[in-house]
């Protein structure tokens, strides 16, 4: 995703624009929520004529994107965070980059929008960069693309045509760096362990015996505390892991679950 900035932002913040962070910072993980705070990023960036630099830098242009993605990627030291979803351009050269930093001891996870492995070619890179060390996850529905370098830097799309990311935002050490770093952070607990023989040949990953016991039950309308008793665990263990079924199935309640599990064929 990119250097070249063609815009730095350094506008101070308006007490709405506060109250927007603290509210992305504290709220449940929705597609919306996430949504709302890149929006909040674009929002920041038009405003700004600034070129003094800043805490965010507007970068124009799909070339200037991914060559952006390649240096802050290059700049690594210890841990790089990512969401890979559509569109795509060439990543030859950032799996190159990605196998050279794992052998310098840089840390890698990778979220996978579940769309992305059903590309054949993604499918063996992955399971060759797993095996040099990646940490994959698999999630239903990635809300965007994403890379976080050592917690210091981030790097999210603004505007996506069908193939290509036109413009993107870096976002520096700040309250908008946090609360998207707690976005990943949110995204990676709820994701699947990635596996080379996962049958996504139909974009989904099925569920263990346990998993359809939880989701039989949901989906007779069963308490988490009925759940828990059922299945011999305490009420927090139980809601967790129905909190987790539904972040999975990219769902938003109980009764969308049970619905979303037998549509798919997991009851």
């Amino acid at each position: 995703m990119l250097p070249g900035y063609t815009e730095e932002l350094t506008q101070t913040p308006t007490a709405q624009d506060e109250a927007s962070r603290d509210t992305a910072a504290t709220e449940p993980l929705t597609e919306r929520a996430v949504q709302a705070q890149v929006a909040s990023v674009a929002r920041a960036a038009a405003r700004s004529q600034s070129s003094n630099g800043g805490v965010l830098q507007v970068v124009h242009g799909a070339k200037r994107v991914g060559w952006a993605a390649y240096e802050l990627q290059r700049n690594a030291t210890q841990l790089v965070q990512g969401v890979a979803k559509p569109p795509y351009v060439t990543t030859g050269p950032l799996d190159s980059l990605e196998s050279r930093k794992l052998a310098e001891g840089v840390q890698y996870q990778v979220l996978y929008d579940r769309s992305a492995l059903a590309r054949p070619p993604q499918l063996d890179i992955t399971s060759k960069l797993v095996a040099l060390g990646e940490q994959a996850r698999v999630i239903h529905m990635a809300p965007t693309k994403l890379i976080v370098v050592d917690g210091e830097v981030a790097l999210l799309p603004l505007t996506v045509s069908e193939t290509s990311v036109e413009s993107a935002v870096v976002v520096r050490s700040s309250a908008m760096l946090a609360a998207i770093s707690r976005i990943f952070e949110d995204l990676w607990r709820f994701a699947a362990p990635f596996s080379a023989d996962q049958d996504l040949s139909c974009g989904e990953l099925h569920p263990t015996e346990e998993e359809r016991w939880i989701l039989s039950l949901l989906a007779s309308g069963a308490t988490d505390d009925t759940i828990g008793r059922l299945m011999g665990f305490s009420a927090r263990t139980a809601h967790r892991r129905v909190r987790e079924l539904i972040a999975r199935l990219g769902v938003e309640t109980r009764f969308q679950a049970g619905m979303q599990a037998v549509k798919l064929g997991w009851l």
